[in-house]
């Protein structure tokens, strides 16, 4: 077994072999990435190999940098592997193991810390970097399937594909450029993105000069009137992966134009092109974290896989030193910055309520950044509800007074009956929301305040159905009239395995389920119009059954044509014939049960144990995180519906609901109605 530690030292011949033939190959272990480092002045590129039997089995590829001043360049020095580490299949434990203390030894006197970030799952390996000091740390990414450009573009979202028609439609072409005053151009946008919104270091141009003329490098550049507006910076791994390193665009300050879309597409589309398996978006944050980049990433139609990071600390110590000199810099800044700006007054905000004078790009890319975020606060779930009839969607947004949206609230006024009957069933309901930037509570008042004065006159109650822990926000909703009332919910984590899974089922789950297998059901994801109005007669009979008034069939049709990749119809059949059909909202990590219906005439063939369980594996496959039964009743009340759901196994959550009666006489009226017509349906 030999390590060796300079580019000289390793054979390579075998090295190329090794690209070739491993599953964990990278650009970035590639000798031409090690040139291309070496050639830059601002980092330090280092190199590790080590061989058995006189084979290559493992290289470590990456580079030292810092930023600043001198004092800064101190605390901020590290050292990144980018793609993780080229191993062979054969590689035994010992080795790599060996490789990464060398490595860690190496540099643990020139780096604060040392960061290897993983484009591929290296779980197998997992523990021998453990062994060898390296921490574990959760970080997402997405990986898009490339077979052709028609493939490419079928997985998109309604969204994506529309903003791509739209850009087109007004002009934007994209192309590949290697051109010097077309790179200069491109950074200038780049630099602007980072200095305004990323607050991140960026490398200097010469990098960009570099790698683009380099015969791996790609830059796409979008034009709009021969003007770049923005493009995409990408490296390549011959026959294999498309790496998007950088991409910005001058998004918003062209009508119907989208520049960030345009330039990532455009390296799919090059990616499918050119034979090339898979698009690599390198990164989408930490799971736990809201970051608004992962859910534009998402509408493109790739993977979300969690490949994660490893990181050693050379120095703990300067390591929290540094962490901590950061935070305070940036909340000094915040503080100066807001000292400044807001100096004699208090938290200024407006309220917009108009949905012609919402940016509804903007209201999204709110939503899906926040931590919180949901499917039902979205602008998609507004004009699902509006098409809808008896529906009427009410929207709040908050800005700050640089017009930025900081927080939302979403509701929807359902009213079955028109006239004077109307006014007994006129409700407000609030699922998932309100939204506020960082939880800010004078945000949440401010939204409460506002939503109360809109909707009073028109509704008898507004319920708040929380779908995350909101028991921080009870001062505002306290202070605006609502009481919190406890309300149940069942969660089921979709990382365990799926034996974990099957193991939690209650054994007259597994018996259901057994014997719905045996009579011969099927599972199908319904992708038709057909099947999806046999979804809605199954609705139908289920509400006719227990007596509760449906009469949106259009809620489903618009939810199927607006919503697209974010609803799933599912159905299980007997033969031809669909018994049991469920409608699941999916959003971010989470699948939301939203309606469920089946026909009593089939129920000893066991079809709704059946299908539950086959959407929720069908959660678990497609990467989701969370399935969300969406209520269990009150504690202390029985409730045959959370008896039932906990069989499936999962966590009794108690998020509650928050409530105000804003017009108690009615409501108490409607109640005892409500009562006579179940009667009259008996």
């Amino acid at each position: 077994m030999t390590v060796y530690s300079s580019f000289s030292d390793i054979d390579k011949t075998q090295w190329k072999k090794l690209i070739l033939q491993s599953p964990t190959a990278t650009f970035f272990q590639t000798p031409e990435c090690y040139e291309f480092y070496s050639s830059l002045s601002f980092i330090k590129p280092f190199i590790f190999g080590i061989s058995e039997n006189d084979r290559l089995v493992g290289v470590l590829s990456g580079y030292i940098a810092s930023n600043g001043n001198t004092l800064k360049q101190f605390f901020s020095r590290r050292a990144i592997v980018c793609g993780g580490v080229l191993l062979d299949i054969n590689i035994s434990e010992e080795a790599l193991k060996q490789l990464l203390i060398a490595a860690r030894n190496s540099l643990k006197r020139k780096s604060i810390y040392f960061e290897i970030r993983n484009y591929i799952n290296y779980s197998n390996y997992k523990a021998t970097f453990e062994s060898a000091g390296f921490s574990y740390i959760p970080h997402l990414n997405f990986h898009i399937h490339t077979p052709d450009v028609e493939t490419a573009l079928k997985n998109l979202s309604t969204t994506r594909r529309r903003e791509i028609k739209l850009s087109v439609k007004s002009g934007v072409v994209w192309q590949e450029t290697k051109n010097k005053e077309d790179i200069q151009s491109y950074y200038a946008i780049l630099q602007e993105l980072y200095t305004s919104k990323v607050k991140t270091p960026l490398f200097p141009l010469d990098f960009f000069e570099k790698l683009i003329i380099h015969n791996n490098g790609k830059l796409f550049v979008i034009r709009l009137n021969n003007k770049i507006i923005g493009g995409s910076v990408c490296v390549v791994l011959a026959n294999r992966t498309v790496y998007e390193w950088f991409v910005c665009g001058l998004d918003g300050q062209f009508k119907n134009v989208y520049p960030s879309t345009i330039a990532t597409w455009a390296a799919i589309e090059y990616t499918a092109l050119n034979d090339y398996s898979c698009f690599d978006m390198m990164g989408a944050g930490k799971p736990d974290s809201g970051y608004g980049v992962r859910e534009f990433k998402s509408k493109f139609g790739g993977k979300l896989v969690e490949d994660g990071r490893f990181l050693y600390l050379s120095n703990p110590f300067l390591f929290k030193i540094g962490k901590a000199a950061v935070s305070i810099m940036r909340y000094n800044f915040k503080k100066s910055k807001n000292t400044s700006q807001n100096k004699g007054k208090t938290s200024f905000f407006t309220v917009e309520n108009q949905i012609k004078q919402i940016n509804l790009d903007e209201w999204s890319d709110f939503v899906s950044g926040h931590p919180n975020g949901n499917i039902f606060q979205t602008p998609e779930m507004y004009q699902v509800y509006h098409k809808t009839p008896k529906f009427s969607p009410v929207i709040l947004v908050a800005k700050d007074e640089k017009n930025r949206i900081v927080g939302c609230l979403m509701s929807v006024i359902h009213q079955e009956y028109t006239g004077l009957i109307g006014k007994f069933t006129a409700r407000s309901i609030i699922m998932g929301g309100p939204l506020a930037e960082n939880n800010n509570s004078e945000i949440l008042d401010f939204l409460l305040k506002n939503y109360n004065k809109q909707v009073r006159s028109k509704v008898i109650y507004s319920q708040f159905r929380n779908l995350f822990d909101m028991s921080n926000y009870t001062q505002p909703f306290t202070k605006n009239g609502y009481r919190l009332e406890e309300h149940l919910d069942v969660l089921i984590d979709l990382k365990r395995t799926k034996t974990d899974l099957e193991g939690q089922l209650h054994k007259e789950r597994k018996r259901n389920i057994a014997k719905a297998e045996k009579e011969g059901l099927t599972f199908r994801v319904l992708t038709d119009e057909k099947n999806i109005k046999n979804v809605i007669l199954l609705l139908k009979k289920t509400y006719n059954r227990v007596k509760v008034p449906f009469s949106f069939d259009k809620l489903f049709f618009n939810s199927y044509f607006i919503l697209d990749n974010n609803v799933k119809f599912f159905g299980a059949f007997w033969g031809d014939k669909m018994i049991a059909g469920q409608v699941r909202l999916c959003y971010k990590d989470t699948v939301y049960a939203w309606y469920a219906g089946s026909d009593s005439e089939y129920f000893r063939k066991k079809p709704n144990d059946f299908l539950l369980w086959n959407v929720i594996l069908w959660s678990k496959d497609n990467n989701y995180s969370i399935f969300d039964f969406g209520g269990a009743g009150k504690p202390n009340v029985p409730y045959g519906v959370r008896d039932y759901k906990s069989k499936f196994g999962g966590e009794l959550v108690n998020y509650g609901r928050y409530q105000l009666e804003h017009k108690r006489l009615l409501m108490i009226v409607g109640r005892f109605a409500f009562k006579l017509y179940k009667i009259r349906k008996k």
